[in-house]
């Protein structure tokens, strides 16, 4: 009886342990990054008018607290090496985004930075060609400091920028799980299989008469 009680609450425990797995493996994708999905302008696209804003839209809404923009930036670079911009950023859902202004024509990298949703900052760079029309070159100054907006200098030279794809993390993560889910369930499989009974004595004779 008591080995019995015994395997029963070794089942119950195993479930338990499947189960908390099973729900971190799906949990992971809940909480990773935000990623890159689309941009104004987008990577490698040649403008030949400038838009209003530049955007940077991702996958979920982003981190804004207390209104501020802190560890958010959109910063323009252009042929000559200088900043173009003013420096403030725009947070609304998923999207960032700053007042677009550029240079003589040229390639230029916008290079941003976002907080995701689990607090981690996500940046890359956007390459992109200014082409505007013949007489439409924008007479936009450029700057040789990084931008600051108004007196807030939210805006600091950036770091090096890390990639929008943070999927190594996540892959550890469910990686991990799917692992303890398997191990759980070949422990469960071991603990409930039929033990095998072992082969009784064979009887004695006693059918026999003395001589």
């Amino acid at each position: 009886m008591g080995r019995r009680i015994s395997r029963g609450a070794a089942i119950v425990g195993i479930a338990g342990i499947v189960a908390v797995a099973a729900a971190v493996a799906f949990a992971v994708p809940a909480v990773a990054h935000n990623f890159y999905v689309s941009s104004t302008p987008g990577i490698n696209e040649t403008l030949t008018t400038l838009p209003d804003q530049f955007v940077v839209t991702t996958n979920d809404n982003l981190l804004e607290l207390g209104g501020t923009g802190g560890g958010f930036f959109m910063e323009v670079t252009g042929p000559d090496g200088l900043y173009y911009g003013d420096g403030c950023v725009t947070v609304s859902g998923p999207s960032v985004s700053t007042p677009a202004a550029l240079g003589p024509a040229g390639d230029y990298t916008l290079t941003w930075q976002v907080v995701s949703t689990d607090g981690h900052t996500v940046s890359d760079t956007i390459p992109f060609r200014w082409q505007p029309a013949a007489g439409a070159e924008s007479t936009t100054k450029g700057s040789p400091t990084v931008p600051t907006c108004g007196a807030g200098a939210l805006n600091s030279p950036p770091p090096a920028p890390v990639s929008a794809d943070n999927t190594s993390t996540d892959i550890l993560w469910i990686g991990g799980a799917v692992v303890a889910i398997a191990l759980a369930a070949l422990a469960t499989v071991l603990l409930i299989r039929p033990r095998r009974k072992a082969e009784e004595p064979e009887p004695d004779d006693e059918s026999g008469t003395d001589a």
